[in-house]
């Protein structure tokens, strides 16, 4: 486990004052200051990199509040939890997710200090693969998922992001994102989605749901998806994103997308106001000054006790 607090690199001063000293001051963070990765859009989507600390407006419960602690997301660690829906509908479907997960992990973890895990979850939540830096431990993890597959039971999937998020990324520092695999199919958990985004939220991790079944183009029916309310409920909560694989979005187009907002992330910190009660629930909004821009960002969080 990483130590509990996390570094920010905070550039302090005019140019002239940097320029004669070119050293970085470094702030240490405690668990009182509120993190939000935020991911900026242009018109067309695509993610924006080059902002500073100026260019974004943070409020709490519609109440802006200044921002003490800004970094380019890729100066931090990054963890990754993939969980990977294993029931009976999605059978079909997991020799290619394991095909293009491993070729995710092998983009992903490039750096030392970056890790992942794998989860699968059915009639149970189990860990196939705790943190780790190694791709190729994560290559061999994902051969098991045909394996353990289960043809019968629930689909567990707020529990496997409930116990994710609170047994293993709440203790993990910089930034953090859940990937999940799944049709959005919920049966059997012992928590709710509420309870599932709660945690998510309290453990500031981003989820980005991939939803991958007949309903996203192969053979589709035509009403509408079932699963991906929940799925977009969960992403826009946690401040990721929604995808569908289809005949023209196939999961490793996805993967990369994934991959370009976790390298142009950036990273917002500040106090909240001195009035805020511990375990209490705020509002969080986060925008650009340029309103040509879109941000991609957690709309809430829980104060810490």
């Amino acid at each position: 486990m990483r130590k509990a607090t996390w570094m920010i690199p905070l550039l302090i001063g005019s140019a002239a004052a940097l320029a004669q000293d070119s050293s970085v001051t470094t702030l240490r963070i405690g668990t009182k200051v509120v993190a939000v990765s935020a991911v900026v859009r242009s018109k067309t989507g695509e993610p924006v990199g080059g902002m500073t600390r100026d260019d974004f407006i943070l409020k709490q419960d519609g109440k802006e509040q200044p921002i003490r602690y800004f970094s380019q997301g890729s100066e931090l660690p990054l963890t990754i939890a993939l969980l990977v829906d294993t029931s009976g509908s999605q059978r079909t479907f997991i020799g290619d997710e394991s095909l293009a997960s491993d070729v995710f992990f092998e983009t992903m973890l490039r750096r030392k200090e970056d890790r992942a895990m794998l989860v699968e979850f059915d009639r149970a939540v189990v860990k196939l693969q705790g943190l780790t830096t190694s791709a190729s431990t994560l290559h061999l993890s994902l051969l098991g998922l045909r394996a353990h597959a289960s043809t019968t039971g629930g689909t567990l999937l707020n529990d496997a992001i409930y116990e994710t998020a609170r047994d293993t990324l709440a203790h993990e520092t910089g930034r953090k994102a859940m990937v999940i695999l799944t049709d959005g199919g919920e049966n059997g958990s012992s928590r709710s989605l509420s309870e599932a985004i709660e945690q998510a939220q309290r453990a500031d991790v981003q989820i980005y749901s991939i939803l991958y079944s007949a309903w996203g183009g192969f053979n589709a029916p035509t009403t509408a998806d079932p699963g991906k309310a929940i799925l977009r409920q969960l992403s826009e909560s946690t401040g990721g994103r929604v995808f569908t694989v289809t005949a023209g979005n196939s999961l490793r187009d996805i993967y990369q997308q994934i991959g370009d907002d976790l390298r142009l992330q950036y990273e917002i910190g500040y106090t909240p106001p001195a009035e805020t009660k511990a375990n209490s629930f705020h509002k969080l909004e986060v925008k650009a000054r340029d309103k040509k821009l879109s941000v991609q960002a957690r709309t809430g969080f829980f104060a810490q006790p």
